[in-house]
């Protein structure tokens, strides 16, 4: 029969295996954050509104997650940054930067479409 120890440590394993340990921990972390955050509601609704570029930055930075795969990551900064559960439309955010969208850079997330513009930039 197997001790308390190794039982605990069986599921650990297999919660981790599929990944869901991981997710359980995220969303913990959220559930802490709003949870703290209602108690600074207060405080935080005296702080000036964030200008539209923070927004676009944040959505920014939620399709990297994203498209690396960083779910809970994403799901943090979602509640952290008091995100619309939608992302903004790609597209409005690529016109709100100037850019143009190409087959190769529909494939990426929009910062690795800024990087590459600043290093081509820098080696003209």
């Amino acid at each position: 029969m197997a001790s308390g120890k190794e039982l605990i440590d069986a599921v650990r394993f297999s919660l981790e295996a599929d990944g869901e340990l991981s997710q359980m921990k995220a969303e913990m972390r959220t559930k802490i954050m709003k949870l703290l955050e209602g108690t600074q509601k207060s405080s935080k609704s005296n702080q000036p509104k964030s200008p539209q570029e923070v927004l676009i930055l944040n959505e920014m930075i939620r399709e990297y997650l994203d498209w690396m795969g960083y779910k809970y990551t994403s799901t943090v900064l979602v509640s952290e940054c008091d995100l619309s559960k939608q992302p903004l439309d790609r597209s409005l955010i690529a016109k709100d930067l100037g850019t143009t969208e190409t087959d190769k850079t529909k494939e990426l997330p929009l910062l690795f479409c800024l990087v590459e513009t600043f290093k081509e930039m820098r080696s003209a």
